[in-house]
């Protein structure tokens, strides 16, 4: 079994489009705007990251709900969490975590993506 993809329903494309390509500097792999959905596919290690938006919600899901806190955190390992923090810290209107030493193994640091989704940079000690 492989992880391939991970899809985020959004509820502001282009806010989120900018949070993972211009802030978390991730690379496009294509995006599109439909009718029915806009949607981006970003690189994110050997697995997608996507984002997708449906204009007139999805069946009756509504795609412009956003919780106070997701149950879901994304982690990615990174060599070295000081470089992502300092770059985090020039976008002065995003929720970072400073960097920490966790119990389990790792220093982290964290950003909250527009939806409230939690996103841990995890560097090995």
């Amino acid at each position: 079994m492989k992880l391939e993809r991970v899809g985020l329903r959004v509820a502001d494309y282009r806010k989120s489009f900018a949070f993972y390509h211009d802030v978390l500097g991730l690379r496009l792999k294509n995006s599109w705007q439909r009718a029915d959905s806009w949607g981006a596919l970003f690189f994110c290690g050997e697995a997608l990251l996507e984002i997708i938006w449906f204009p007139g919600g999805e069946k009756n899901l509504d795609c412009s709900f956003i919780p106070a806190r997701s149950k879901t955190d994304i982690f990615l390992t990174v060599s070295s969490v000081e470089p992502i923090y300092q770059r985090l810290q020039k976008f002065g209107d995003l929720e970072v975590v400073a960097p920490s030493d966790q119990p389990w193994g790792y220093r982290t640091c964290s950003v909250y993506d527009p939806d409230r989704l939690r996103i841990v940079f995890a560097q090995p000690l």
